[in-house]
């Protein structure tokens, strides 16, 4: 079977977990933050969802049922809060399966899922084309060594939802091709010298999926 790589679309964290809760396949999520960052994320998009009444009503992960809880066991959770460890972690990853193509191919298929990967380079002297790439390389590498599917999420940051830096808007925002190049004063998403969209970097491997 082919490897699936692709790049889902989820606004708010509860969402996305509902989401990898609701396949019940396997799945190793990696998060781009810090435990603490990431439960303070989560606590703000519950509230934002309990303020509306219809959300809050309909929304399992709200209701903390039992069969949700029991199904949980099928994530696996890890903290990756600078690229560093991020690529040090794919890179352990990748080397550390021990499975043979056929134990592979014989399996059902599991999903390495990574949070806010593009979101993590914003602050960063590699918020480029090259720098970008070199993560999404990871990943992908990462994943075929594991011989798992790969999908990546940028979510809504709930603590501050017009944010361009986070989410959907990310894929829209122009990078410049080589690591280290200046914004423009006065206009953070505008760089000196040529640029190129997010997401036509993460197209060189990746698939959009807009079902969700």
């Amino acid at each position: 079977m082919v490897p699936m790589r692709t790049i889902a679309h989820c606004d708010l964290l509860p969402d996305l977990i509902q989401q990898l809760l609701e396949s019940n396949s396997d799945t190793h999520l990696i998060v781009c933050a810090t435990r603490p960052e990431f439960l303070l994320h989560l606590t703000a998009a519950i509230r934002s969802q309990r303020a509306d009444p219809d959300t809050a009503a309909s929304h399992d992960l709200l209701t903390k049922t039992i069969g949700l809880l029991a199904r949980s066991s099928k994530i696996r959770l890890a903290f990756c809060p600078t690229l560093e460890s991020l690529r040090a972690y794919l890179a352990v990853l990748g080397a550390n399966s021990n499975e043979s193509t056929e134990e592979i191919r014989s399996r059902d298929r599991q999903l390495l899922s990574i949070l806010d990967m593009v979101a993590m380079h914003v602050t960063t002297s590699e918020f480029s084309a090259q720098g970008l790439s070199r993560t999404l390389a990871s990943a992908v590498e990462a994943a075929y060594s594991a011989g798992m599917d790969l999908r990546l999420y940028e979510c809504t940051n709930a603590l501050d939802p017009s944010s361009a830096v986070w989410g959907r808007k990310l894929w829209d925002m122009s990078v410049p091709s080589l690591n280290g190049s200046v914004r423009m004063r006065g206009d953070e998403s505008t760089w000196g010298g040529r640029g190129v969209t997010v997401k036509r970097v993460a197209e060189r491997w990746f698939e959009f999926d807009h079902s969700h």
